[in-house]
Order: structure tokens, then C-alpha cells, then sequence
């Protein structure tokens, strides 16, 4: 870029001498020149100032890389971003209620993220872990003593890790009989795939996952989630239309206690209008003997 700004400065140089060769020769061209030059210096300050614009982005993104080199570099700093990650990732695919964060275990240990299902024994410790130093050395190696040294040392590293959370994170009558090692980088766990690291793991009961396998498990989970809950709501759904079934039985009864009285009430009215009609006739017989005497006097 510094190469563009020179050579424009040599076309206005030139330009400049041009005119001042031309000055005194072509007054009628004069102006014409002029104005061109003008033009020119507008456009040159323009694109100065698109360089300095680019330069001051390139002095940006290299500090950042350096920013983000030498945060790869602390093994601490690397912790905190690798765990972050973790978080961002847990939370984009499960609902917080399941989610524990930085979780202390009934041993005193703390977990990245403890996935709490709300049963005894359903509870999924995941730790991240960011086996990077030996993993770079073990990239840099050139001769095969060192490939074979730094491989040594990464896959113990990555055994030690396996180790680590097997005994930390992993309590009967606590957690699930399994935890997950989560692994930041896709090329570190690329490498601890092609050896036999994740089978190691597995006779661990730890699970090794780099962020897209993690992905696919919590999707899985989700959906797991998503069917428990939904199975919960059918049990509710269920034991209520129970109760409702219930309900009306006991209104069927009451129903047909209430009918049976209707018609024990009925036959009661019945038998007073019997009652009542033929108490009525013999009053009509009374009447008619008193005018049949009345006559015969």
C-alpha cells in the first residue's frame, strides 16, 4: 500500500512540472491544466486518506491476532475462552433451567456445567479442556524422534484430562455413570481420533466431543427434553381426564338418585290424586243421596 502512495506522488511531482513547463508556453491552456491538476491533487488526498484508513484496519487486525495469539499462549486465558465457548454453546441449544454453570459437586469438586435433568443419577458433568502446547509442538515437529516425543506427551496429556474428570465428575447415586470432555479445537480433536484416545476415554466412561459432535449430542438431548416434557403434559392430561371421569360418575349417580326420588315423588302425587279422586266421588254420592231426599219430603 505504501508502494501505491509513493507512485502517485511521483504522477503529482511530474504533473506539477509538466505544468510549470507548459505555464509560460499555452496561456489558452493554461487554465485547462490548472483545473486538472486540481482534480488530481483532490483525488490523490482521497485516496491518501483511503490508505491510511486501510493501514490503521491492518494495524487493527494484527493486534488483535497478537491479542489472540498470546491468549491461546496462557494456558489460563485459554481456560476462560474455552469454557466460554462451552457456555455459548450449551445455551444456544438447551434451556437454562437444565443448565448448571461452574457447579460444586457432593466431593467438593467444580464442573464447567453440570446438565441437572431433575432426577437422582441424571445429572451430566461436561468440562472443557484445551490440549493446545503439545498439540503445537507435535504440529511443528519435523524429524520422526520428535513426532513420536510430542505425540507421547500430547496423548498424555489428553489421558491425564480422561483421568481427571473420570474421578472428579463422575458419582454414583449423583451423577450418570458417564461425563463428557469437551474439546475446543476440531483439528486437536481430529488428532485425538485418529489414535485410540476416545476409546480410552469410553473404558473411562468419559466422552470425547470437539463443539460440532457436542452440537449434534445436545440436539439430541433437546428433542429428548422436548419428548419428556411432552409425555409429562400427557400424564397430567391423563390422570385429569381420570378425575374427570370420576367426576362425572358420581353426577351420573347423583343424577339417577335424584330420578328415582323424582319418581318416588311422582307415585306419592299419584296416590294423593287417587286419594283425592275418590274422596271427591264419595263426596259427589253424599251430595246426590242428600237431594234424593230432599225430593221425597
Amino acid at each position: 500500500m505504501t508502494e501505491i502512495v509513493i507512485l502517485i506522488t511521483c504522477g503529482i511531482v511530474v504533473a506539477f512540472v509538466a505544468y510549470n513547463f507548459f505555464k509560460g508556453k499555452s496561456g489558452g491552456d493554461n487554465n485547462l491544466l490548472s483545473s486538472q491538476l486540481a482534480d488530481l491533487l483532490v483525488r490523490f488526498s482521497k485516496v491518501e486518506e483511503a490508505t491510511k484508513n486501510i493501514s490503521s484496519t491492518q494495524v487493527s487486525i494484527d493486534n488483535t491476532f497478537k491479542s489472540f495469539e498470546g491468549m491461546l499462549n496462557d494456558r489460563q486465558e485459554r481456560g476462560a475462552f474455552s469454557e466460554m465457548e462451552l457456555e455459548k454453546l450449551l445455551k444456544d441449544r438447551l434451556p437454562s433451567q437444565y443448565l448448571k454453570f461452574q457447579h460444586t459437586l457432593s466431593n467438593n469438586k467444580r464442573v464447567d456445567c453440570l446438565i441437572d435433568l431433575g432426577e437422582d443419577s441424571q445429572k451430566i458433568g461436561i468440562d472443557s479442556k484445551f490440549v493446545l502446547d503439545n498439540f503445537k509442538n507435535l504440529r511443528a515437529a519435523k524429524t520422526d524422534e520428535e513426532i513420536k516425543r510430542y505425540r507421547k506427551l500430547f496423548e498424555d496429556d489428553v489421558l491425564n484430562n480422561i483421568k481427571k474428570i473420570s474421578n472428579d465428575y463422575i458419582i454414583s447415586g449423583e451423577t450418570t455413570p458417564h461425563a463428557i470432555m469437551f474439546i475446543r479445537s476440531e483439528a486437536v480433536y481430529r488428532e485425538i481420533s485418529e489414535g485410540n484416545l476416545v476409546a480410552k476415554g469410553l473404558e473411562k466412561n468419559v466422552l470425547i466431543v470437539s463443539p460440532s459432535l457436542l452440537w449434534g449430542l445436545l440436539n439430541t438431548l433437546r428433542m429428548f427434553l422436548k419428548d419428556s416434557e411432552m409425555s409429562k403434559k400427557a400424564q397430567v392430561v391423563i390422570k385429569e381426564i381420570g378425575i374427570i371421569g370420576k367426576d362425572i360418575g358420581r353426577l351420573v349417580e347423583r343424577v339417577a338418585d335424584v330420578e328415582n326420588r323424582f319418581n318416588q315423588v311422582s307415585e306419592q302425587f299419584r296416590g294423593i290424586k287417587v286419594s283425592a279422586d275418590k274422596i271427591q266421588s264419595r263426596a259427589e254420592k253424599i251430595q246426590e243421596l242428600e237431594s234424593k231426599d230432599e225430593i221425597t219430603k
